[in-house]
Parts: C-alpha cells; structure tokens; sequence
C-alpha cells in the first residue's frame, strides 16, 4: 500500500460508514414512523368499541344478560314473548312471516311453551335465522324443521319454512 492510497481508503470507509449510519437512521425514521400510524389507527378502534360498548351497556353500567327462559306473569305472556321473538329474528334474516301459531298448553309439570310457523326467508339467510333462534336468549330448541322450494321462487333464492320451535317460562312477579 502506497501512502497516497491510504488517505483514500480511509475517506472511502468514513464515507461508507457514514452512508450506513444514514440508512440505519432512515430505516428506523420509516419505522416508527409505520408503527406509529399503527397505534392512532388501535387507538381509534379501541375509542370506536368503547362508543359501541356505552350505547350497548345498560344506564346501572352492568352488563344485561337476557333470561334463558321466557319471563312472565302468565303463560299466555310467554307465549306471546315466544311469538314476538320469532318475529323478530326472521325480520332480523330479511324473511316474511306467513304464519305462526302459539301453543301453551302446560304438560304436566313442563311450563314448556311452542310455536309452530310458516315464513320465507332466502337461502343465504337461513343460516343466519337458524343461528339466532338457537343461539339467542331466552333458549329455544328448533324441534321440526322442513324448508322448500318452488320452481318460481328459486330463480330468487327464496325458501318457504316451516319450523317448530320451543321454550321454557317461569313465572315472573
């Protein structure tokens, strides 16, 4: 090695060294800079779930937890608990009630409580129905279940159902 070249090889590895320096630092600039849009966009979830949790939450801040039977001072209340519930989930699975009819004739010592229905609901849905009724509170228990199609609905994907579905009560003061 020359002296001449020292002086050069030294200045190459300074700048070399420096441009690594520079890239380190320019790296770690994007990183955080990535991480940090990470967190405003967590933190706008978290408000976001904390909006929907307050409006979901009862006024006493407690958590409401629905009955697993049908609370009521009658059975012909229940009843008509069982009805609007029904009607309620096949509205929730954009189908159309057709009919429904109530039973509450007590068995024995059951305070057991049925409903037998006709509706239409679309295929897609269906699944969605079902998995309401038999997932949500108060319990129910799909006893009968027969869906079909007629040639002209199932251009439309439209079913007609019939179900028969039960529950419990216990009375209510």
């Amino acid at each position: 090695m020359t002296v001449t070249s020292r002086p050069l090889i030294c200045a190459l590895v300074v700048v070399a060294l420096v441009a690594l320096g520079v890239a380190a630092a320019l790296s770690a600039a994007l990183s955080l800079s990535a991480e940090s849009a990470e967190v405003a966009a967590l933190a706008e979830q978290s408000e976001a779930l904390r909006s929907r949790e307050s409006r979901l939450l009862p006024a006493n801040g407690r958590k409401a937890v629905a009955a697993a039977s049908f609370e009521a001072k009658t059975i012909t209340l229940a009843g008509a608990a069982l009805q609007s519930r029904v009607e309620a989930a096949v509205l929730d699975a954009k189908g159309r009630l057709i009919s429904s009819k109530v039973d509450v004739e007590s068995r024995g010592g059951e305070r057991g409580i049925a409903l037998a229905a006709e509706l239409t609901v679309t295929e897609t849905n269906l699944q969605a129905l079902l998995y309401d009724l038999e997932t949500g509170r108060p319990y129910l228990f799909v006893d009968s279940f027969e869906a079909r199609s007629s040639d002209a609905a199932s251009e439309s994907g439209v079913m007609r159902v019939s179900l028969s579905l039960s529950g419990q009560w216990s009375a209510s003061k």
